[in-house]
């Protein structure tokens, strides 16, 4: 087994142009490898009940991170499969309307009064419609056109049904494109601009807030939601560091970026930003380091 471990992990990295080959695939195929060596080297003293046991919890442990691996290598190769794969996640996850991380996500844009023309980069399977739904500003009304700006065509369907299942009756632009690439768009011609929990998965940050910024009105709002990276040097950013690499496969594209810092950065003083660093409520398995979050609103001046 150890090698074949050494096998596939020399194979790949003698042919990277066969196929991509993200590094956390490497690091989990010779750690496999490195572990079916290693218990051999280490019990190899002892009395053959404590080699046969160790070498039975080594194997299961070394075949998950294979397992892990190989997932991951057919997921990174195969662009269809992970953008359907994480469609139906989301969808899925969109099925729960209620619980605390809704509540924040919710509470933003209540807060923000989405009206008028309203663009979402990043929209998924319709993930803010709840809250327009049952905004206290009655945005069910107040919207009077909606674009979806999202690259995954898998949510397409479920956008609409859930625009449908929510009653909300604007109309819905569904623009296929990557944030970078929707370019094609009347300067100033937006009320709102809406992205949560879509900058940690995009190309350039930079680029898309150029577009959102193009998109939107002097005194346009640009409401913002997404997941942060954690104090350096914190248990909380070295985790960051040994999980980031396999949710940027799983998660299509997704990064741990300090976003707040990006951000501001990059709206400068055309911005009224207002934005605030806190803790998500989010579930501790799978999604414990995405826990630390930014949340705001920037006004074009």
């Amino acid at each position: 087994f150890s090698s074949f471990c050494c096998y596939l992990a020399i194979s790949i990295m003698m042919c990277p142009c066969c196929f991509t080959i993200p590094s956390i695939i490497i690091k989990l195929l010779t750690t496999a490898s490195a572990l079916t060596y290693g218990q051999r080297f280490l019990t190899k003293n002892s009395n053959k009940w404590v080699r046969r046991i160790s070498f039975g919890i080594t194997l299961i442990i070394s075949l998950i991170l294979v397992g892990i691996g190989l997932f991951l290598l057919v997921l990174s190769n195969n662009d269809d499969l992970r953008s359907r794969g994480f469609a139906n996640f989301c969808a899925m996850q969109n099925l729960k309307d209620g619980g605390p991380m809704n509540e924040v996500r919710c509470a933003i844009l209540n807060e923000a009064n989405i009206s008028g023309k309203v663009l979402e980069f990043g929209p998924g399977p319709g993930t803010n419609f709840k809250c327009f739904a049952n905004n206290n500003n009655n945005s069910t009304t107040s919207i009077q056109e909606y674009v979806g700006v999202e690259p995954n065509t898998y949510f397409k369907e479920e956008m609409i049904r859930e625009k449908e299942k929510r009653g909300l009756t604007f109309p819905l632009d569904f623009a296929p494109f990557k944030g970078e690439d929707y370019v094609d768009v009347t300067s100033g011609s937006f009320d709102a601009v809406v992205m949560t929990h879509v900058l940690c998965s995009v190309d350039s940050v930079e680029s898309v807030l150029a577009n959102a910024e193009r998109a939107l009105k002097p005194g346009g709002k640009m409401v913002i939601m997404e997941h942060v990276a954690a104090p350096d040097g914190t248990k909380l950013k070295m985790f960051q560091d040994v999980v980031g690499p396999i949710f940027n496969i799983i998660g299509n594209g997704c990064k741990v970026l300090d976003m707040k810092n990006i951000i501001e950065s990059y709206l400068g003083n055309r911005f009224d930003v207002q934005l605030e660093e806190f803790e998500a409520p989010m579930p501790a398995f799978p999604l414990l380091f995405a826990r630390p979050h930014v949340k705001g609103v920037a006004t074009k001046k």
